[in-house]
Parts: C-alpha cells; structure tokens; sequence
C-alpha cells in the first residue's frame, strides 16, 4: 500500500464503492477509485488494522495505491461491507486466483476459507498453480491434493514453474510417492 496525493482526482470511480461519507480512497492498479471507509477494512482485514490510521489526517484528498486490479478489489471490497458476497461460481479463474492472493495478503480472514476453498476446486485444471498456492500459504492437504495432479506434467514445465524448493519435493513425491508435505524446507 502505498499513498499519494492528487489535486483533484479525474480517474473513474467504481460504482458499487463510491460513498459519499468515504473517508478513504483506494486505487487499483488498473486506476478505478474506490471510496471506502477506514473502520470497514479496519474490522475485515488484520492488516488495515495493523495500518490502524497511521495516516489518518495527514494527507487531504489521500489515495492509497494498491497492486490489485479494480475486478478483483471490487470483489475484496464486497466481504468487508455488510452485503451479499460474491458467488465465486461465476468467477473467472485468473480473477479467483488473484482474488485469494489478495484475501491472503490482506489477511481478510473472512473470505480466506472460501476463496481457498474455490481454489481446491481447480486442482485439475490448473494443478501448478493450485499447488504453488497452497505451497505459499501453508494448506498442506490442497498442497499433497494438487501434487498428486501434477504427477503427469513433465519435469521441464515443472521446473519453469516452480521455485527450486518445491520442484525438489515434487521430484521427491514423483519419484517416491512421499507427501509434499512432509518436507519443511518449502
């Protein structure tokens, strides 16, 4: 996260997070403004909480610049206002894998469950990137799940794609059939 000030802001506003008593503006990474309030992602997300105000009043008209595009912070935005979360079903894939990174890196532990959840879902689609996830952020039985789905994918993709850490447990399981899992060194 980062802030910086503009004099008079020309950039679009998203329509479902525009509320006249925002006291915050955030701005994706694709430019779309999001006029939020500090206390609903102060609540949802551990780390807005840990930020805590640490610029409040010290900057007029402060934007908070953020790495994630407008489709996938309109989505975050919904699990930390009081209104139907999103259906995932209907979600395209790269906008869900980007959307649990992002529940992940906000620690907005309400959405964290379901959006890895809906990651577990695609282990055989897309069974490096589910496997890269869970690797990540510690889900051990999506992490044994999608290594088992990559058995078949061969060494070079493999080693392309993934740090050398798991690469050597995934040689280790395909070569073994031990779990993933049981290695501490990824």
């Amino acid at each position: 996260m980062t802030a910086k000030v503009t004099p008079s802001p020309t950039l679009p506003v998203s329509k479902r997070f525009d509320s006249p008593t925002a006291d915050m503006t955030l701005q994706s990474s694709d430019n779309i403004l999001f006029k939020v309030h500090r206390l609903n992602l102060e609540m949802h997300s551990q780390v807005f909480a840990d930020a805590g105000g640490t610029t409040v009043g010290t900057v007029e008209n402060e934007i908070v610049s953020l790495s994630e595009t407008s489709e996938v912070l309109e989505l975050v935005l919904q699990y930390v206002y009081l209104q139907p979360q999103p259906d995932l079903q209907k979600v395209q894939w790269e906008v869900v894998k980007e959307l649990a990174e992002a529940v992940q890196k906000y620690e907005i532990y309400c959405a964290i469950g379901v959006c890895s959840q809906r990651m577990r879902e695609y282990v055989y689609e897309h069974p490096i990137d589910v496997l890269l996830f869970s690797v990540r952020h510690k889900y051990t039985d999506v992490m044994n799940e999608s290594a088992e789905a990559t058995l078949n994918i061969p060494p070079y993709t493999m080693l392309s794609c993934a740090p050398a850490s798991v690469f050597a447990a995934w040689v280790r399981r395909s070569s073994y059939n031990v779990q993933i899992s049981t290695y501490h060194d990824i």
